[in-house]
């Protein structure tokens, strides 16, 4: 930018000028300083993944997080990840900044915990939300010797606790805007907090890809990359063994909430799961990537050719499904369908293995439910996550 002389007799006009013309010049300079930035990165290869980008060069990482709750639209969170011993860029002002590799991590869901349990990370937890949810051996370990504190969720978090821990990060999600703020307050104290969106995305390969989320910040990226490609590598050698199914059996999920019956979206991860695995889920045609309520009578008609019914909440008998509204005795998949639950590995305390392995193993889920549905074409396998419900 060329120099520019402004005549004037008036001191006060010409200050203003100047000050206008250094704004100018240092907004000019800042824009190429990120033109800079943005022609060093290299972007990171996600083959599944929708929820985030990974962008490098030699010296540091720009994670960027993409509508990360539910309904989320047109929001973005970015964060720099930079080596311990790099001095810090000039447009580190620009973004959160985190320094890698982490040591002391929190962590808000069970999901957090699986992926960094398969980097062999789990002794860099030092905090989770829901102690009794956890089924990690280790992790368990440590919380009965008072070493892994439940610092709570959402409004009822612990930022005292938190702040005492003093992590080098906080690994949170949330289902509504709100997480903003409770992120926001994190950070005001002085504590980094990322969101991790994985149970956004629609396809299990994708939320299994956010492992490379998570490795970043261990700068475990190659780590990450060898088990991401080794787990889609047996998923889609099962996609082979279904390819030449022509009969598909109708697949109901999940059971009513109060009066509310909440159907997962036919662009969901469960509906994919479930033509993966070779069924056909009745609402298939349904656009939405998220669950929506619906009445049970509206069920009741829709579900009645169900030759399966999955994923049915904490029951272990249908004794129990009476037990939720005794309608169901009169429900046709009730009486006449194949009812199998995802409880079959469960802790004591009543955390389910599949919402914490069952993420990181989404080929063991695969098979589970292929067995389900054409059990002629898995003769072996016996169910990890999956029991029938008699």
């Amino acid at each position: 930018m060329g120099f520019v002389i402004i005549y004037t007799n008036n001191m006060k006009l010409r200050y203003i000028w100047f000050i206008v013309l250094l704004i100018l010049f240092s907004c000019s300079n800042k824009k190429k300083s990120n033109n800079q930035v943005d022609n060093q990165l290299e972007p990171i290869n996600l083959k599944y993944a929708k929820g985030f980008r990974i962008e490098k060069t030699g010296k540091y990482k720009i994670i960027s997080v993409l509508n990360p709750w539910s309904g989320a639209n047109n929001i973005e969170y970015q964060y720099l990840l930079i080596n311990k011993d790099e001095e810090l860029p000039d447009f580190a002002d620009d973004y959160t900044v985190i320094r890698t590799p982490v040591e002391k991590v929190i962590c808000l869901s069970t999901t957090h915990v699986a992926f960094i349990d398969v980097l062999n990370k789990t002794e860099s937890i030092v905090g989770v939300s829901g102690t009794d949810y956890i089924n990690n051996k280790k992790v368990r370990k440590n919380i009965e010797n008072n070493l892994v504190p439940d610092v709570g969720y959402d409004s009822n978090l612990n930022y005292e606790l938190i702040a005492c821990i003093n992590p080098d990060l906080v690994i949170t999600y949330g289902v509504g805007g709100e997480i903003a703020g409770y992120n926001q307050r994190l950070k005001d104290l002085g504590i980094n907090a990322v969101m991790n969106a994985e149970y956004l995305e629609d396809h299990p390969l994708g939320k299994l890809e956010w492992i490379k989320f998570i490795a970043a910040f261990y700068n475990m990226e190659s780590e990450a990359d060898l088990y991401f490609d080794a787990i889609e590598k047996k998923y889609n050698a099962l996609l082979d063994i279904v390819k030449g199914v022509n009969k598909k059996p109708k697949v109901l999920i999940g059971l009513p909430y109060k009066d509310s019956w909440y159907v997962p979206g036919g662009k969901s991860f469960l509906a994919k799961m479930v033509e993966d695995a070779g069924g056909e889920y009745i609402w298939k045609e349904n656009d939405s990537r998220e669950s929506q309520p619906f009445n049970i009578e509206s069920i009741f008609i829709k579900a009645s050719e169900a030759k399966i019914w999955l994923n049915t909440g904490s029951v272990n008998n249908k004794r129990d499904i009476l037990k939720i509204d005794e309608r169901f005795e009169d429900f046709k998949p009730y009486n006449e369908s194949l009812i199998y639950n995802n409880n079959l590995r469960m802790n004591q305390f009543g955390g389910n293995d599949y919402w914490e392995t069952g993420l990181v193993q989404p080929n063991i889920v695969l098979k589970d439910m292929i067995k389900i549905f054409h059990p002629e074409l898995l003769k072996n396998h016996q169910l990890v996550y999956y029991k029938q419900i008699n």
